[in-house]
């Protein structure tokens, strides 16, 4: 038998296929070899895999309720509630919804009808696997006062089988309606990535209840007030990542130490203990970790475990850079540190020091780098002796956070340029804007020998 056409399959078998395809990109690409390709791909498919939606709009709400042929296609979800331009800067990508096969409003909904329509359009999501809700307890809502609705929203998403990742972004007390035993947002199971934040009260019991049903969980990111309940009694096998911002005291940092113990999988930790001269990991702890993001004596506790020599650390942060810290990394794998972050460092000779033992690194943070410290005050440096040191990090591409930038545009473009010449893969300067209060990166530019630059919000680096 001869080989069989896609053309030739049913139509229910070709769209079956097509749907296999979760990359935009690659439908775009399948949908260039052919006219055929292109009237099953677009915009069946193309316009169906992710939504991103700021306002209700109720006619997309009301397309995907009555039309789960489609909305099958939809693998991640956005919603962001309150009024546009508020709310976490995680949400920071233009809105993104169906338009072609859309009709346009004829009349006005009313919020009930389009509340009915979001719960029914996400049981038609078959293949859904990520939900994101930034800013859903605002009061600004459209649907902040309709007392069912989260509850609605969370039972559809308790009932797909496909969900993997559950991601709630807020601000905002959460209803009273949620510390309910049997409330549907604590029966989500079987989750890979769970983001909680930054919310500073969860209700510890539903909580707990939610992470016992998902003990394959890889990525947890968790703002808790407390944690021993948590951390005393979850246990997730194929643990991979985790964040948390807790306020506990020395106990409870204790329990999350023998959390950390236990689990022997984890490649990247974001905390911050505040007992971390005291706090110590047993030997042996965390043995193939790659990311780490702490206080610095926590760190450096860490890092000075022999017992685990091969350990390839790619990110450490935050460390002050004196003799015994440039010691310890002397004595682990280093091979594969990309980035580095700074936290305190004894002078420029320090920072030379550090280019000098990795000059492979490729992103590294620095935030008072261009202030002279005290033991520089006698030295005199000038902007380009900063630059000079910089240059020694032959792969740099990112500064992450420094404080040369004000000096460079204070001694003008002309050192800008000479900046982007003796760092040619530098691409990312990050400081803090105050007249925007918010963290912005100055990305470099270079167009056949001309240096230019523009200012844009920070990436979000961990």
């Amino acid at each position: 038998m001869g080989a069989i056409r896609l053309a030739e399959l049913p139509f229910d078998i070709i769209d079956l296929i097509i749907s296999a395809i979760p990359s935009h990109r690659d439908l775009v690409s399948l949908a260039a070899v052919s006219t055929t390709c292109k009237d099953l791909i677009i915009p069946r498919h193309t316009e169906y895999r992710r939504l991103r939606l700021e306002a209700p709009h109720p006619e997309v709400w009301a397309h995907l309720a009555q039309r789960p042929d489609l909305a099958r296609n939809i693998r991640e979800v956005t919603i962001r509630e309150g009024a546009p331009g508020l709310g976490p800067s995680e949400f920071t990508g233009p809105e993104r919804y169906p338009i072609a096969l859309v009709e346009a409003p004829s009349q006005s909904h009313p919020a009930a009808t389009v509340a009915s329509h979001i719960c029914q359009a996400l049981r038609n999501m078959d293949a859904l696997r990520n939900f994101t809700w930034v800013e859903a307890w605002h009061p600004r809502g459209s649907f902040y006062n309709m007392p069912n609705y989260h509850h609605d929203v969370f039972q559809a998403l308790k009932d797909s089988k496909s969900l993997v990742q559950l991601k709630l972004l807020d601000t905002m007390d959460i209803h009273d309606a949620v510390n309910v035993e049997d409330y549907p947002l604590w029966h989500i199971a079987d989750l890979q990535t769970l983001i909680l934040r930054p919310l500073v009260y969860w209700p510890l019991a539903g909580l707990k209840s939610m992470l016992l049903r998902s003990p394959n969980l890889q990525n947890l990111d968790i703002c808790l007030p407390a944690a021993l309940p948590i951390f005393a009694e979850c246990r997730f096998s194929q643990l991979r990542r985790l964040h948390l911002v807790v306020s506990t005291g020395s106990i409870g940092e204790q329990v999350i130490a023998k959390f950390l113990e236990h689990h022997h999988t984890i490649e990247s930790l974001h905390w911050y203990p505040k007992y971390e001269t005291t706090l110590r990991l047993s030997p042996g702890s965390l043995p193939i970790l790659k990311r780490l993001i702490t206080s610095p004596g926590f760190a450096c506790s860490i890092l000075s475990d022999l017992t685990v020599p091969n350990r390839a650390i790619e990110c450490v942060s935050q460390l002050s850079v004196d003799e015994r810290t440039l010691s310890i990394l002397d004595s682990i794998n280093t091979s594969q540190l990309r980035d580095l972050r700074v936290w305190r460092y004894a002078g420029l000779e320090s920072i030379n020091l550090v280019a000098q033992r990795f000059p492979q690194l490729t992103h590294l943070e620095i935030p008072k780098f261009g202030i002279p410290t005290r033991i520089d005050s006698d030295n005199d440096y000038t902007i380009d002796d900063y630059i000079l040191t910089l240059s020694k990090f032959s792969s740099l591409e990112y500064l992450l956070d420094s404080s040369i930038w004000s000096l460079l545009k204070l001694a003008g473009e002309e050192k800008i340029a000479s900046l982007a010449a003796l760092c040619p893969n530098l691409q990312r300067l990050g400081h803090f804007n105050t007249q925007r209060s918010a963290y912005v990166d100055i990305v470099l530019s270079r167009d056949n020998g001309i240096i230019s630059w523009r200012e844009e919000i920070a990436r979000s680096q961990e």
